[in-house]
């Protein structure tokens, strides 16, 4: 995982995100989901959801569910890595410092 600042928005995917980066609270925790972790996902009206939810949601195979991991800022779930990221930490019109993070 590779995290750098950036000046603008470009080619977002499943394995790169955009995230607002004053929002963020270090240090970041990469680690496995575990099943009381909730989030809001991007795109879906600031409406939380279960990560598993989202992930019977959007058919993840049981054996590899196992193998799901969330990047957290303070307890707080930023990204569903290299599947959804947070509403909370997403770039608006006031976002002064971008910070792109990708999956290698």
């Amino acid at each position: 995982m590779t995290f750098s600042k950036v000046s603008d928005i470009f080619s977002a995917s499943n394995s790169t995100i955009f995230v607002d980066a004053g929002k963020l609270r270090y240090p970041l925790e990469l680690r496995k989901w575990k099943e009381e972790d909730f989030f809001y996902p991007f795109g879906m009206n600031n409406q939380s959801k279960k990560v598993s939810k989202f992930l019977k949601d959007e058919k993840v195979e049981l054996s590899k569910k196992e193998n799901v991991w969330v990047l957290c800022s303070e307890n707080q779930i930023v990204w569903v890595v290299g599947m959804r990221f947070d509403e909370r930490f997403r770039t608006t019109d006031t976002t002064s410092e971008i910070l792109k993070i990708e999956l290698l």
